[in-house]
């Protein structure tokens, strides 16, 4: 039998097996390439290869036995800490998102896993999240991410909850005011001037911490890891751990120390 003869499936093997080992090295080229580019050593790997196992094992650990089949989650929300976030850039993260949406899908299908609605992967950061965290769901893909730590019935059952943020600076004379919302995203304390709260000392982290406002309007105080750490009331919050905050508590963010004024804004 020649060649024009050939069963043509088994003509088309070499061609499929050229096209998945050239993409693999694609993208396997692409992500040797960020994790050399991007330095920072010690921060949560951001290639897309470790990413995709992440996430399949997270799609192992959270299968539901259903009468139909298995099913796996279709919701992914990766959560960053916020200079790792900031870090990454916006078109670094949507390739991400694109990526990662694409990959996990080709696992859950040639899995045979069933899933409730179409697969989306979202990368965002929280104030609460120290390095990285996986976050699984069922159901239909959001327009946006919602806000970080709030059940999403409560969110949606009440109107957001505004407060206006001053620090009054105590062995020095200075103030900073920031506006938080409980639908927005958390207002960051530190050195970077990508915080909305910049203090310039050299005992503040570059980013120190963040206030974040809960559903029901109360103000919380995290600290970001942090290496001088951060103090309310002369209580030391634990690293990467949180505190409310009430008006005319005195704060200490790495040396420096300022008394906190909350009001509510409309």
């Amino acid at each position: 039998m020649n060649v024009s003869e050939k069963d043509p499936k088994i003509s088309e093997i070499p061609n499929r097996l050229e096209f998945f080992i050239r993409r693999f090295f694609e993208r396997a080229g692409a992500a040797l390439d960020f994790a050399l580019r991007r330095g920072g050593g010690g921060q949560p790997r951001t290639d897309l290869a470790a990413l995709v196992a992440r996430l399949e094992r997270a799609v192992e650990e959270h299968l539901r036995a259903e009468p139909a089949g298995r099913t796996a989650p279709n919701l992914f929300e990766l959560r960053y800490d916020y200079e790792t976030y900031t870090r990454m850039g916006a078109s670094r993260r949507e390739y991400l998102e694109r990526e990662l949406s694409s990959n996990i899908y080709e696992y859950i299908y040639n899995r045979r896993y069933k899933t409730s609605a179409g697969v989306q992967v979202r990368i965002a950061y929280d104030a609460f999240t120290r390095g990285l965290e996986v976050k699984t769901g069922f159901g239909e893909a959001r327009p946006a991410v919602m806000p970080q730590n709030e059940p999403a019935a409560q969110i949606a059952a009440a109107p957001a909850k505004r407060r206006e943020i001053t620090l009054r600076g105590i062995a020095t004379r200075w103030e900073s005011r920031a506006q938080a919302a409980s639908n927005a995203e958390p207002v960051g304390v530190g050195r970077n001037i990508g915080n909305t709260i910049v203090i310039k000392d050299p005992s503040v982290s570059n980013f120190h911490a963040a206030f974040v406002v809960r559903a029901d309007g109360t103000l919380e105080l995290a600290d970001r890891a942090s290496a001088n750490g951060v103090a309310v009331n002369g209580v030391t919050i634990e690293s990467g751990g949180k505190c409310v905050v009430r008006d005319g508590d005195r704060l200490r963010f790495g040396d420096v120390e300022a008394f906190v004024s909350v009001t509510a804004s409309f």
